[in-house]
């Protein structure tokens, strides 16, 4: 996005501004990310899943 909007302006930006993210920076976070979201929605939806219908009905 931001070489491209620079392009349009007919601005030169220098490599420090355009070359942010590598490659190997995200990509170390990202499995402990997927891992707390899964867990996050594991629990509740198991909690959820071992109520009955009257528990739930109940709880309106």
């Amino acid at each position: 996005m931001v070489p491209r909007t620079a392009a349009g302006i007919d601005v030169t930006l220098p490599s420090y501004l355009r070359d942010v993210w590598h490659v190997p920076t995200p990509a170390g976070p990202a499995p402990a990310g997927l891992v707390i979201t899964v867990m996050g929605a594991y629990v509740p939806a198991r909690r959820g899943a071992r109520l009955t219908l009257a528990e739930v009905l109940h709880g309106e």
